[in-house]
């Protein structure tokens, strides 16, 4: 699989927005209306939108390629460079 220089939508943020949405909503929801099943939905629908919000976030100054970023820590700070298991 060839590594893709810009993604689109994360999906590591989808269940934190999905619990956090559906707690906030279901709770200001339920202080506005007295039904439990309107509170549900509205929770429901809202932690959905924030996980979709939070998965379309632009994430500045993270770096794609984590290896590349090791390597130069590496180089930086003269670590030594990790020993593989087949360098016997």
């Amino acid at each position: 699989m060839t590594p893709q220089k810009h993604r689109s939508f994360d999906a590591t943020w989808m269940p934190f927005g999905m619990l956090i949405g559906f707690i906030v909503g279901m709770g200001i929801a339920l202080t506005m209306t007295d039904s439990l099943v309107t509170a549900a939905a509205f929770g429901f629908a809202s932690g959905i939108a924030l996980g979709i919000i939070l998965g379309f976030r632009r994430r500045h100054g993270s770096t794609t390629d984590e290896d590349a970023e090791d390597d130069r820590y590496r180089a930086e700070h003269g670590d030594p460079t990790p020993r593989r298991d087949d360098d016997h």
